[in-house]
C-alpha cells in the first residue's frame, strides 16, 4: 500500500501505469482491505496518517514531499511503527533523515537541511510530490517482483527530478 492524499494520488497512479501496473485501487480511510486484492492500494489520508486500517499485514510505502526533493519510508509487517505516532510525521522524518545524513557525512543532502524551515511551515512542492510518486512507484515495483528494498529505519531520499 502507498499512503498519500490529494494530487499525490494522481501522480502515483501515473507513475504506476508507466510501470504497467493495472490493478490500482484507491481506498478511503476505514475501508477494509480486500483479501483478494493483489494490486496496489493507495490510501487517501486526509489530515494525518491512518491508523484505522490494519496495515500490519502488508508492506506500506510512506512518501514525503521535502520541498526541494522527496523521500520514502517502507514498513513491512513486523517492522517498527512507533514513529507513526509522532505529532508531525513529515517534519519528524525530515529531521530524522537530515540528522542521519549529517551524522554520517552523506554527500548531497544539504538541500534537505535547508528545506526544514519550509517543511515546518507546511509548505509543499508539486515537483517534490512528483518525485515522491516516482520513487514510490519504483519501490512498489521492486516489492511486487520480490526484490529487496530499504526498510525503516533505512529510507529513500532524492533531490527533485525536474
Amino acid at each position: 500500500m502507498i499512503v498519500g492524499k490529494d494530487d499525490f494520488i494522481t501522480y502515483i497512479k501515473e507513475e504506476l501505469r508507466k510501470l504497467d501496473f493495472c490493478n490500482i485501487d484507491e481506498v478511503e480511510i476505514g475501508e477494509i482491505i480486500n483479501e483478494q486484492n493483489n494490486g496496489i492500494l493507495i490510501e487517501y489520508t486526509g489530515v494525518g496518517l491512518s491508523q484505522a486500517r490494519d496495515m500490519n499485514s502488508i508492506p506500506v510505502i510512506y512518501p514525503f514531499d521535502f520541498i526541494e526533493g522527496a523521500g520514502g519510508i517502507v514498513v513491512f509487517p513486523g517492522d517498527d511503527r512507533s514513529w507513526l505516532d509522532k505529532q508531525n510525521i513529515r517534519l519528524w522524518v525530515a529531521e530524522y533523515i537530515s540528522g542521519y545524513c549529517a551524522f554520517w557525512n552523506v554527500d548531497g543532502c544539504d538541500w534537505l537541511h535547508d528545506a526544514l524551515h519550509a517543511i515546518k511551515e507546511n509548505r509543499t512542492s508539486d515537483t517534490a510530490l512528483k518525485t515522491a510518486a516516482y520513487i514510490c512507484a519504483r519501490i512498489a515495483a521492486n516489492i511486487a517482483v520480490g526484490r529487496d528494498v530499504k526498510r525503516f529505519p533505512r529510507f529513500y531520499l532524492c533531490r527533485s527530478l525536474e
